[in-house]
């Protein structure tokens, strides 16, 4: 008789473990609870919508899909031939277990839409996170990268993005900037002591920093020279043609932008100097790697091969790569096991595809140390998609540490050991070493 599966046994274990959710984009809940929701302007703003676009929407459509102030019935009329197409994909799974397990509606369909989208305006009041996040999801605490400022501790620990340090552009925004830190920002000097200053601020607040720059250009950040990166500066003030910027209550002629490429070398220097910053004060960095959110990117900008010169060079950084690097996950896992400080961060990876993710982590606890993978982030805009993939991925672990035990490759206690760690102890190891704040 064949030896019963071990799938029930570490699904119990992990089900049950309090997780840290390694990054999130979630708004802070005054924010959310004082907007009105509904099933299509809240769960297709995110994610789902990539995959309607892919299937063809007209973006117009999509748009009015999304619009709660038209009526619900005439946008569910729209929406609904087109939600047939992408029922069948990862980004649709996790918001059908959310609406199941949450509002306790059959799905997502013509018979519960109503129902739903009420059930979901009736819970959107104070106690929404606790709710969702705590007591549902088993999340602890959430890595976050929105409203650092005034993020509630009670629920997310910040990460800091320097992206409007690397990605000015022109005067404006180095304008802007000085208005926000309160300092003239004239030189290539003074750009840097502004953010060494932001470091300074943040330092005692945040957990890591974040470079989320895949969105925008390539991630081999070439090493260039202060004067390389001083030029390119310099050309933001050299600037002699104008266009006009709509303002509140009118309009005013500004410097024209400089082009991307001639500011590729300051980009490149100001990323090398946050990471120095970074590995002196022991802040792990994260980097997005893999594909991109949205729709016609260049996901080979992503690929996280490209980031080699960074470790090599800032061998005491720590550095959290996102998204798994799908579809990269190969080359990702052969960094994790020649550099000790690249760590893997399967955030947003199991709803970009279930299956994918299991064969990943599957590969990745045969090569890599199992101390250096994260297993969830749910990485969502709205508190319900951090369930719904808080449960595919509390549900790929266990089928993927379960198929382990039974070929033999681990014990049960090893098995229900290494989802502890992937779901808690590792993110707890790398982001609070003196413990989970607050």
């Amino acid at each position: 008789m064949d030896k019963p599966s071990s799938l029930q046994e570490i699904k119990e274990h992990v089900d049950g473990l309090r997780i840290i959710d390694t990054h999130e984009h979630l708004a802070q809940e005054h924010e959310r609870i004082g907007h009105d929701v509904d099933v299509l302007s809240t769960f297709f703003s995110h994610y789902a919508s990539s995959d309607l676009l892919s299937a063809g929407i007209p973006e117009k459509d999509l748009s009015t899909i999304r619009d709660g102030s038209k009526p619900l019935k005439e946008r569910w009329a729209l929406f609904e031939p087109w939600w047939e197409k992408i029922r069948n994909t990862g980004y649709a799974r996790a918001l059908e277990i959310a609406a199941r397990d949450l509002y306790g509606v059959d799905g997502i369909n013509s018979a519960t839409y109503r129902q739903l989208s009420q059930r979901m305006q009736e819970k959107n009041i104070e106690g929404l996170y606790r709710w969702v996040l705590k007591e549902r999801s088993g999340i602890d605490i959430s890595i976050n990268n929105v409203n650092v400022e005034k993020m509630d501790t009670a629920f997310f620990a910040p990460v800091w993005s320097f992206s409007e340090y690397v990605l000015i552009k022109e005067r404006s925004d180095l304008e802007t900037l000085g208005r926000r830190v309160g300092v003239r920002i004239h030189t290539l000097k003074s750009l840097e002591s502004a953010m060494k200053a932001e470091f300074d601020r943040q330092q005692d607040r945040i957990v890591g920093v974040k470079i989320a720059l895949a969105y925008n250009r390539s991630i081999y950040f070439e090493k260039t020279s202060y004067s390389e990166a001083e030029e390119a500066f310099n050309e933001i003030y050299r600037v002699r043609s104008f266009r006009w910027m709509d303002l509140p209550g009118g309009s005013k002629q500004v410097p024209n932008a400089v082009n991307f490429e001639t500011l590729r070398p300051l980009q490149d220097y100001l990323v090398h100097k946050i990471i120095e910053e970074a590995e002196r004060r022991r802040l792990p960095i994260q980097i997005h790697t893999g594909i991109q959110e949205g729709n016609e990117n260049i996901v080979s900008h992503s690929n996280p091969i490209h980031l080699v010169n960074l470790f090599m060079e800032y061998a005491d950084a720590r550095f959290d790569l996102f998204h798994g690097g799908w579809p990269y996950c190969g080359e990702l896992g052969s960094l994790a096991k020649n550099f000790p400080n690249v760590y893997i961060d399967m955030c947003w990876m199991h709803i970009i595809s279930p299956s994918k993710s299991r064969t990943a982590l599957t590969d990745w606890l045969d090569e890599v140390p199992a101390s250096k993978i994260m297993g969830f982030g749910g990485d969502y805009l709205f508190v319900e998609g951090a369930y719904g993939h808080s449960v595919m991925a509390r549900e790929n672990i266990a089928r993927v540490l379960a198929s382990k035990v039974d070929d033999g490759t681990y014990t049960p206690e090893q098995a229900k050991k290494y989802a502890t760690w992937l779901l808690r102890e590792n993110p707890r190891r790398l982001f609070f070493p003196d413990g989970i704040r607050p």
